[in-house]
Parts: C-alpha cells; sequence; structure tokens
C-alpha cells in the first residue's frame, strides 16, 4: 500500500488529488453547516454528503483553470476523468465500508475496461473510487477524504488519504481595539466642603 497513485496513473498527480480533496471537504464543511437547521430531515443530511460534491466536480468540469477534469456522466453514480482516469465517488468508510456495492463498476468503466484489459497488469488499480467520510466514529463530525484503487477482483491494491483534515470552522468576530479616554480626577462634593470648612478654620 506504499506506492502513490501516481505510480499507478499519471493521471493522479498528489497536486490533483491534493486539490480535490481540498474542495470535498469544504463541501462537506457546507453540508454540516446545513445540516444544524432544525427543518433538516436525515435524508437531506446523507444526500447533501453525496449531493454537494456533484455539485463541485460539475463546477470545476466547467472551470478553464482544471482542464484536467471532466465528468464522464452526471448520473446519481456520477464518474469525473482526472486526465482520463475513471473515478468515482462515495460516502462510506474506506476502513470499514457500508457499501461495498459501489466498487462494482459502472456503464462508463465497463465500457473503458473493455480497453484496458487487453493489456493489463493485474497489480495495477483498473477501479478508483474517493471515499468521503464525514464522521470518523459514527457520531462525530471529523471529515477525511481516501482515494483507494482496487483490482479487477476488487482488492485494495492503492490506499492514499489526504493528510489534512478540515473540521467545522469556529467563526466570531474579532474584536476591535477600544480607546479609552483618559479620566479627570476630582473631588467629590463632600470632600469639596470638608476641605473648605478646613480653610475657613484657619
Amino acid at each position: 500500500m506504499g506506492r502513490a497513485p501516481e505510480d499507478y496513473s499519471a493521471d493522479l498527480t498528489n497536486e490533483r488529488i491534493t486539490l480535490v480533496s481540498d474542495k470535498l471537504l469544504d463541501v462537506l464543511d457546507e453540508a454540516e453547516n446545513f445540516a444544524q437547521s432544525p427543518n433538516a430531515t436525515a435524508w437531506f443530511k446523507g444526500s447533501a454528503n453525496y449531493g454537494l460534491p456533484q455539485g463541485m466536480l460539475k463546477r470545476m468540469h466547467e472551470d478553464e483553470n482544471y482542464p484536467w477534469l471532466t465528468l464522464a456522466n452526471q448520473t446519481m453514480d456520477y464518474t469525473v476523468k482526472i486526465g482520463s482516469t475513471l473515478v468515482q465517488f462515495i460516502v462510506d468508510d474506506p476502513h470499514a465500508p457500508k457499501k461495498a456495492h459501489r466498487v462494482k463498476r459502472n456503464a462508463v468503466e465497463r465500457q473503458q475496461f473493455g480497453l484496458d484489459l487487453e493489456e493489463h497488469d493485474f497489480e495495477v488499480p483498473l477501479i478508483w473510487r474517493f471515499y468521503l467520510s464525514p464522521i470518523s466514529n459514527g457520531v462525530d463530525y471529523s471529515p477525511s477524504v481516501t482515494l483507494v484503487g482496487f483490482d479487477i477482483n476488487e482488492n485494495i491494491v492503492c490506499l492514499w488519504e489526504h493528510e489534512d483534515v478540515i473540521s467545522s470552522p469556529l467563526s466570531g468576530s474579532i474584536a476591535q481595539p477600544v480607546e479609552i479616554e483618559v479620566p479627570v480626577v476630582a473631588l467629590k462634593q463632600g470632600s469639596q466642603k470638608k476641605q473648605s470648612s478646613s480653610s475657613d478654620d484657619k
């Protein structure tokens, strides 16, 4: 598992997958913020973690600053091409996955799979998945992004974990410096009367 995705696919450079991971963490934060609404249902919370990344990837697809990323399809199992490498996205824990069926190739991948299989090295991943994990222990929000490469038999060959984990930012207004006026020192009226009386006695 020590080899990087780039060692298997020249398209999956560290710079590219780190950039995509950073953006995925941003939208997971966005989904978590929306989930705090009292109107947020369980369905909404679950779908936001999957739907917002799709919208983010669509915007990257349309942005000329990212010519290396394109949407291969826009279905429920949306798939991107990073260079010519197909990648799907799953909201799940890569270390204890519950959605094993999502490793199965979709129509877009099956079409390319037939071409790749002719000259395929069985130690090279043919299936790539970005795992988006919003929670770390089933309860606490601590998102992570992991890229996993599987071989033809759906065995893990490559596992890359994004090092930077971004949790919901705590925001607050920055305290501005307050200018305090120099206090004017004056005797109380009672003290002034006593001083006047003392002067008269003299």
